[in-house]
């Protein structure tokens, strides 16, 4: 599932990563999804999602638990690194969305 989110607020690349990671997980979700293997190009989401490093930031522990109880839902979760180099669409995604002026919801195939 590939997606594209504007925020309308200020983010950090971390909360950013956070914000797009458990947004992802309600879509896939709410379509019914019950093993999920998601990629992710940050090996710091990574390692703090699957319990190697530990968040500092409250606002990162947050997201963790969030992610935890989202988690629960799933027959089976996987998250997985993968190099930067080796994530073009989102790379290409994040790009698109940060040069969006308005907010309006619109589909785009990449």
């Amino acid at each position: 599932m590939e997606f594209l989110i504007k925020f309308d607020f200020k983010a950090s690349n971390n909360k950013a990563e956070y914000e797009a990671l458990v947004l992802g997980m309600k879509m896939t979700q709410d379509a019914g999804v019950l093993l999920l293997l998601a990629y992710f190009d940050s090996q710091l989401i990574v390692k703090q999602v699957n319990g190697e490093y530990e968040a500092k930031k409250e606002s990162m522990v947050q997201y963790l638990q969030q992610i935890e109880e989202l988690k629960m839902k799933f027959k089976s979760f996987q998250l997985q690194q993968i190099p930067r180099e080796e994530n073009v669409k989102a790379d290409s995604l994040s790009k698109l969305a940060s040069a969006l002026e308005d907010c309006k919801m619109r589909r785009i195939t990449v």
